[in-house]
């Protein structure tokens, strides 16, 4: 086992001790003075503690080049080759510590990656901030609530890259919270109306302040339902009371004048019977939008291949009533080979209902054209109608429930309100849309979208 390294004043005495050795030897030969032997005492021994202290100086900045280097991240750095056994320890220990420190290294990096993909992947908005309130930092999914540019919001406070005063308040109230808090906040820009924000503050060992954690989700979906359903709840109350209301009011005054006037009795009937079946058309529809609102409400039903002409001859069927009042002609444009694939019992009943409304609102004796065509594997159905149109203003609400361009007119002719909405939802539950144009030359045109139709038998085949 080697000995340890003496300390310094030790190996000088040594120093001298071996030089004094060899020194005396030639003393005992003869030829040299006492003066020329002290003297050369001391100079071997400054010369030997000299270069000692530059290779010492030497090995002090190579390890300290050694240092710089890994520390700038090059674990690969070694100290130059030497035959010298203090150096190859030395490297021996260095490479130990460069190993160990790459594996740990490394595993933070892959634990890194870890984090963000994970934070990446989570619907909620996370924003980090410091116990000033400036941004740390936040995910993909908080810089497109808030309206963030990625990377030009690190370490800017918090009020001045977003301008939302309700935000920025609630931020500074949950910093020194002595607990978490949530509160659902109105945004005034951006297409994130309302979010739902939970305030967590850090703190580090000592419980002193660090920053504080936003978590943030979207609410706006929800909230929009809400009022959809809120609405939905009010007007279908207003839609079933006038009915009931006015079969109410002709059975009470046909109680109280009895049956002596059968024509006056008749025209009550015939009242009655107008607003029971309006109110039985009311309750079909909220049913089968209520149906069509199911989350799968696709998978229960049976879809198969269908001839379009044939559903389409159906539902004209069953306006031909309708029609003939207003003299009016149904012009049927469709390939006896088109078929789709779809539930044909719906797909009548959105025809019904485009078909129904081209009828009520376009002027008599004129035409109403049922058309179809197949375009890169998709069926476009097309209703059109030579009416006033529709000013652009109404488009966008258009398909709503229970929305209406002329409410009076629509009570009049006996809508309820539901039609366009159900074809919205028929389209969609079949994987297609719905769209609405109105052409400068007037009238308005209706077009259902169905993804899957082919020609029977396929061009291929001819």
């Amino acid at each position: 086992m080697r000995a340890a390294p003496q300390p310094f004043p030790w190996r000088v005495v040594r120093a001298l001790a071996s030089a004094g050795f060899f020194i005396g030897i030639a003393l005992q030969l003869g030829g040299v003075s006492t003066t020329g032997v002290f003297l050369l005492v001391i100079s071997t021994a400054l010369l030997w503690v000299y270069s000692n202290s530059l290779l010492q100086r030497r090995r002090a900045d190579a390890i300290y080049q050694l240092l710089a280097k890994i520390g700038d991240g090059d674990l690969a750095a070694s100290l130059p080759d030497s035959p010298d056994e203090w150096t190859l320890r030395l490297q021996r220990g260095i490479a130990r510590a460069q190993r160990g420190y790459g594996e740990a290294l490394a595993r933070a990096e892959l634990e890194r990656d870890e984090l963000r993909t994970l934070v990446g992947a989570i619907q909620t908005g996370l924003l980090s901030l410091d116990a000033h309130l400036r941004i740390r930092s936040a995910n993909e999914v908080a810089e497109k609530m808030l309206g963030l540019v990625p990377g030009s919001y690190r370490n800017k406070f918090l009020a001045e890259v977003i301008r939302e005063p309700e935000l920025l308040r609630f931020a500074e109230t949950s910093l020194r919270a002595p607990a978490p808090t949530l509160r659902e906040i109105t945004l005034s820009q951006g297409a994130v109306e309302a979010l739902m924000v939970a305030a967590d503050p850090l703190r580090d060992g000592t419980g002193t302040h660090q920053g504080l954690l936003l978590a943030l989700d979207d609410v706006t979906k929800v909230r929009r339902l809400e009022s959809i359903r809120t609405d939905f709840a009010a007007n279908v109350s207003h839609e079933l009371r006038t009915p009931i209301t006015n079969i109410k009011g002709y059975l009470e005054t046909l109680m109280e004048i009895g049956s002596e006037d059968p024509v006056q009795t008749a025209y009550f009937l015939g009242v009655m019977h107008r607003n029971t079946a309006r109110l039985s058309t009311l309750v079909e529809d909220i049913l089968l939008l209520a149906f069509l609102d199911q989350p799968r409400a696709g998978a229960r039903l049976e879809f198969a291949a269908a001839d379009l002409l044939t559903v389409a001859r159906d539902a004209i069927q069953q306006l031909e009533g309708v029609a003939k009042a207003k003299e009016m002609e149904v012009d049927l444009r469709i390939d006896g080979r088109l078929k789709f694939v779809g539930n044909a019992g719906l797909i009548a009943q959105a025809l019904v209902n485009l078909i129904s409304n081209a009828l009520k609102f376009a002027p008599r004796q004129s035409r109403v054209v049922v058309a179809a065509l197949l375009a890169d594997g998709q069926i476009e159905i097309r209703v059109a109608d030579a009416g006033p149109g529709i000013d652009p203003i109404h488009l966008p609400r258009l398909f709503e429930r229970f929305y209406r361009v002329d409410t009076a007119r629509s009570h009049e002719l006996g809508g309820t309100g539901l039609g366009l909405a159900i074809v919205k939802h028929i389209a969609i539950i079949h994987g297609g849309s719905v769209a609405v144009d109105c052409p400068a030359e007037g009238g308005t045109v209706f077009t259902v979208r169905l993804p899957q139709g082919y020609l029977d038998p396929p061009d291929s085949a001819k």
